[in-house]
């Protein structure tokens, strides 16, 4: 078969059969100029009289992930094996470039197994569905399933990228020689190898922030287990200056390589607003800003891991808090085969201390000082405060401390109102402004701070079984849960209004605990999805100095209605039936007082006899 790639007079054949299937809905739309752009990706197939018969590109997403996508072939010819050949040499061409991992989306699932792929699920392929689904009108109504299929690569280059692509990791920094004698812990703490009692790891992930921990670790995971270690940070908000020099921080601490990804849309879209729909609170009070945030970077390690042919995933948390359990249980839930590495749980360092006297053996180059006394965790849904004088839940937090919100007693003395819009629970305009997810949040963000709104000083049972306490700050949060919640009182009748209050109660607890791909937890999803098809409408809210106050709610939806709710009205209601319906509601207490007097007793309510009282 006459099967080459693609060259420039070949596009307009290209374009027109890919344009027709995705005229049916087969395939998404491409465009000339896109087609031109990746004609190095694209193999075609010709027949005999020289009509482009079939055509397909790879699209690569990193060194080690690429997608199988545009497959199409003229209708004239299908069942004559131009599909199937024209995928083999995809799959040729993908192992000549090193690829590991190669997936498609398709309705055609039983083509791409008999090709040797295998069903899996789409969101293990984030990049896919966050950088072209994102764009299809059918994103939330999919029918496509994801195949995939591993290309093991040599043994000699084996999880690794081919050697023209990879760069030489540089040699560690010798650490400092110590002024006396060193103890084996102190060797330990500036670095001595101990991977001989490592287990082989030849590439890790890491959950990178940029801070003191997660700077020291990358040294120490080359150290310690003699691995290449790539850095991923997920940009979920929590501000520009987090990410000013992060990758030649990541570089110069000894990485080989630095991932960032905007995850900002996806975090409010998939994380919060379900959770919010959910009315999850934890402990009467906490918004579960970093809770629901743990997940989702660690959903896009594993699928980092996945692109980049890693073995292993590491994270900075310590061995006492409960972020450790929120980001292993989501790695075993989506990729069991990862070795997970926690350093807090094996190295030396106790301590900040520790940790910079560390840096400074391996010049890593770092920020922290050892003056700082609050530790926090910041994204667009919140910032946390936790350590220095709030260790003592005796002491009132200092206002130097807050970095968001306003004081309430220094905001506006005039209250401002606030209209959110949303369509099926969703949140979707602010003040009659439509707006992308992570835009209603940092909208109201900025709203609910102006007016000290969202300050919670907790102190929390742990999921490990201590307690803590913590200083929360989440305006947008705080105003998005109120506004919600107004709207379900209009559009939810009783029995589910009040069965879902008690489910939030589990469902905060599930995400606290980072249950969040758990079974249950989606089950629960399931059941709020449903409530939500009319919880339709907008609320209106007055800010005032910390205070949220109820300034009107609509739907259309709405179950509320002013001629139902008349005592005049008796073609509504008839209030001669509330008699029958008080007999029937009454009725078990009714029979256990005549239980209780039927031998001449009197029942335990019965009225103190008042005569014993009587003044002589």
């Amino acid at each position: 078969m006459n099967i080459r790639p693609a060259r420039a007079e070949d596009i307009p054949g290209i374009l027109a059969l890919v344009n027709e299937h995705a005229r049916r809905g087969d395939l998404l739309p491409r465009t000339a100029d896109s087609i031109a752009g990746s004609l190095g990706d694209w193999l075609i197939a010709k027949d005999d009289d020289g009509e482009i018969v079939a055509c397909g590109s790879l699209y690569a997403y990193s060194p080690g992930l690429a997608e199988v996508r545009s497959l199409a072939v003229l209708d004239r010819a299908k069942g004559g094996g131009w599909g199937s050949t024209l995928v083999k040499g995809l799959i040729m061409e993908a192992r000549r470039r090193g690829v590991v991992t190669l997936f498609a989306l398709t309705r055609a699932v039983s083509f791409f197994q008999r090709a040797g792929f295998h069903i899996s699920d789409r969101q293990r392929f984030p990049e896919k569905v966050w950088r072209d689904c994102v764009t299809c009108p059918l994103l939330d109504h999919c029918d496509e399933t994801a195949v995939v299929l591993h290309l093991a690569l040599p043994l000699a280059s084996s999880h690794r990228p081919p050697a023209t692509e990879r760069r030489p990791l540089p040699n560690p920094p010798k650490p400092h020689a110590p002024s006396a004698q060193p103890t084996r812990s102190h060797h330990r703490l500036l670095g001595e190898k101990t991977m001989s009692s490592k287990s082989a790891v030849q590439k890790v992930v890491l959950a990178y922030s940029g801070g003191l921990d997660t700077s020291v670790i990358v040294p120490w995971l080359r150290e310690n287990y003699g691995c290449e270690v790539i850095c991923f940070c997920a940009n979920i908000g929590q501000g520009d200056h987090e990410f000013e020099g992060l990758e030649a921080k990541g570089l110069a601490s000894g990485a080989s390589k630095v991932i960032v990804e905007d995850l900002r849309h996806e975090f409010a879209k998939d994380f919060l607003f379900p959770m919010m729909q959910a009315g999850a609170v934890y402990e009467r009070r906490y918004l579960l800003g970093t809770s629901v945030a743990r997940p989702l970077i660690a959903k896009w390690q594993v699928a980092v891991a996945e692109a980049e042919g890693a073995d292993a995933v590491a994270h900075g948390c310590t061995g006492k808090g409960n972020d450790q359990v929120r980001f292993e249980l989501t790695y075993k839930a989506l990729n069991p085969t990862l070795k997970v590495i926690a350093p807090w749980r094996e190295w030396e360092i106790r301590s900040r201390e520790d940790a910079l006297t560390y840096a400074r053996a391996h010049n890593v180059p770092v920020t922290h000082t050892e003056k700082s006394i609050y530790s926090r965790d910041a994204n667009m849904w919140h910032l946390s405060h936790e350590g220095g004088i709030l260790e003592d839940p005796a002491n009132e937090p200092e206002e130097a401390m807050y970095q968001l919100t306003t004081p309430p007693e220094n905001a506006p003395d005039e209250a401002e109102i606030v209209e959110i819009t949303f369509e099926q629970g969703t949140p979707v305009a602010v003040n009659g402004v439509q707006l992308p997810p992570a835009a209603v949040v940092q909208t109201l963000n900025r709203l609910g701070a102006k007016h000290g709104i969202g300050r919670i000083d907790l102190v929390e049972n742990r999921l490990v079984g201590m307690k803590s306490r913590g200083v929360y700050e989440t305006p947008g949060g705080t105003i998005l849960y109120a506004a919600h919640r107004e709207l379900e009182s209009l559009c939810l009748d009783r029995e589910t209004l009040h069965f879902k209050e008690q489910m939030a109660l589990r469902y905060a607890e599930l995400v606290y605990y980072g249950m969040w791909y758990h079974t249950l937890r989606e089950s629960l999803q399931a059941f709020v999805t449903e409530t939500q098809k009319t919880v339709s409408g907008w609320v209106k809210l007055k800010l005032y100095k910390g205070n949220i106050i109820v300034a009107g709610r609509y739907s259309p939806e709405s179950l509320y209605r002013e001629d139902f709710a008349t005592f005049g009205q008796e073609d509504v209601y008839d209030q001669a039936d509330a008699e029958g319906f008080i007999t029937l509601f009454g009725l078990q207490m009714k029979v256990k007082a005549m239980m209780e007097v039927s031998d001449g007793g009197r029942t335990r309510y019965a009225a103190p006899d008042y005569s014993v009282f009587k003044r002589d």
